[in-house]
């Protein structure tokens, strides 16, 4: 499925500006997005429409797992240790999240330490 995010409004349809949308398919197999309750803008009418900047195609490229908000992660301190906690959401959690200093397993931290090390060049 490729997603779409509308930049400016189109005339008679009902997606808000910012909003993404996910392509389907019809019984016949041809590609669409519900742009309302009467209207389906098929794939010639996608590419025009991002050919005139109405829309873009969205990259569907995964991020990164974040913690439920109480579930525990694990991060390198400023020792080089290894520590975990909780995510509460806090400005520390995001920060650490925002930093790429984030793991969902103690085996990725530790990796993670090996290389920061390595590039410190501390046994």
């Amino acid at each position: 499925m490729t997603k779409y995010k509308l930049l400016k409004p189109i005339k008679d349809v009902e997606w808000i500006v910012g909003d993404v949308r996910g392509t389907e398919q019809d019984h016949e197999g041809d590609t669409y997005i519900q742009a309302n309750r009467h209207v389906e803008i098929y794939a010639v009418q996608l590419a025009l429409l991002e050919h005139a900047g109405f829309i873009e195609e969205v990259d569907e490229t995964p991020k990164r797992r974040r913690a439920e908000r109480g579930e525990e992660y694990y991060y390198l301190d400023t020792d080089l240790e290894v520590g975990n906690t909780r995510d509460i959401y806090s400005e520390f959690d995001d920060d650490l999240y925002e930093a790429c200093n984030y793991f969902q397993t103690t085996e990725q931290a530790e990796e993670f330490r090996k290389g920061v090390k390595a590039l410190l060049g501390i046994n």
